[in-house]
């Protein structure tokens, strides 16, 4: 059965630093799908914070707030992907036109907005099998999307939590946003691994790629997700790195350019951590982290000399509310944040 262009939905997600992007970039190229290479952030921001205030609100932030905005030729956040190929102005004014057009009034912006990226880059409705969105807060926003696009798959990366933290710790040394949350680094990874479960009981549509096969040897690991996707698998494609076409370099944590695929950061958290934060991660996500191939180091009875130190470049405040949410969750459960 050939599904409508609508509900040929695919959304990669998980969480920050755990290959999403990678993921979605070895997709990029392939003939028989359409990638968005920006985020978006549609469920988590563009309706869940803007959809009370209307479509235009919606498309301002799509086009000029979210990351995807460099794909209208906004300016990028952090990463600096040259979209000089890319027609951008056009893209917005074709886009634009199809958001206001009355006879669209009821289809959503999101398929809109894939609609005219396929045109943009000459691509048949008729040809693609899945079209693909990527924000790692999809993990979140599960009900909403399979409410809105009941046929969709998920994309759901995994990474061992202590290589996220190294990460973040990473991208903080460079980026000096002061605004560091160890917290967050492990709730996350709880959302990111309880939907990882659910895709392994079928409870959802989904397949789970670990970060550290992707980098390993991503030939075995992209023919699964070329397998789930119902798409045909050529390695000339599938391994090789692209957004809109053209060859990425990766986005690495320590502001390293690859020529291809590479392994070297998902051991690196080993030499960087230091006990007490291996021990913050482990207190947290110990219970779930081998089911997932990482196994726990620290003992459990020294959690609270590690829980109670400061993480490297965590800021008094963030100090202060990852500890209470830690407690808070451990007390009353994790919330869905």
């Amino acid at each position: 059965m050939i599904l409508p262009f609508e509900q040929r939905a695919c959304f990669a997600a998980g969480q920050a630093k755990t290959g999403t992007t990678l993921l979605i970039a070895l997709l990029d190229g392939h003939p028989q799908l359409l990638v968005l290479p920006e985020e978006t952030a549609y469920f988590p921001t563009a309706l869940h914070k803007y959809g009370k205030y209307g479509r235009r609100a919606q498309f301002d932030y799509l086009t000029k707030e979210a990351l995807s905005r460099v794909l209208f030729g906004g300016p990028p956040e952090w990463e600096k992907m040259d979209y000089g190929h890319f027609p951008v102005t056009d893209f917005r004014e074709r886009f634009e036109t199809a958001a206001f057009d009355p006879k669209n009034a009821a289809k959503d912006l999101l398929v809109l907005m894939m609609q005219t990226y396929a045109e943009m880059l000459d691509i048949p409705l008729d040809s693609i099998v899945r079209w693909v969105e990527k924000t790692p807060a999809n993990r979140r926003f599960v009900p909403q999307i399979l409410q809105r696009f009941p046929q969709a798959k998920l994309l759901i990366t995994m990474r061992d939590p202590r290589a996220i933290l190294a990460a973040q710790i990473a991208l903080e040394k460079t980026r000096k946003t002061r605004e560091l949350s160890v917290y967050y680094c492990v709730s996350h990874w709880l959302q990111a691994a309880q939907l990882a479960l659910r895709a392994e009981r079928n409870e959802i549509s989904g397949i789970v790629t670990r970060y550290e096969d992707l980098v390993a040897d991503p030939t075995p690991p992209m023919q699964r997700v070329c397998d789930f996707l119902e798409i045909s698998f050529d390695s000339s494609v599938a391994l090789t790195p692209t957004k809109a076409g053209k060859f990425w370099p990766g986005n690495s944590a320590t502001e390293r350019e690859f020529t291809e695929v590479s392994g070297e950061r998902a051991a690196s958290w080993q030499n960087e951590l230091s006990v007490d934060e291996i021990g913050w991660v482990e207190w947290h996500c110990r219970e779930l982290m081998p089911h997932f191939g990482y196994a726990p180091r620290m003992s459990r009875r020294s959690f609270l000399h590690h829980w109670a130190r400061p993480i490297r470049e965590e800021r008094p405040k963030q100090y202060f509310k990852s500890r209470y949410y830690s407690v808070r969750d451990k007390l009353f459960g994790p919330r869905n944040k």
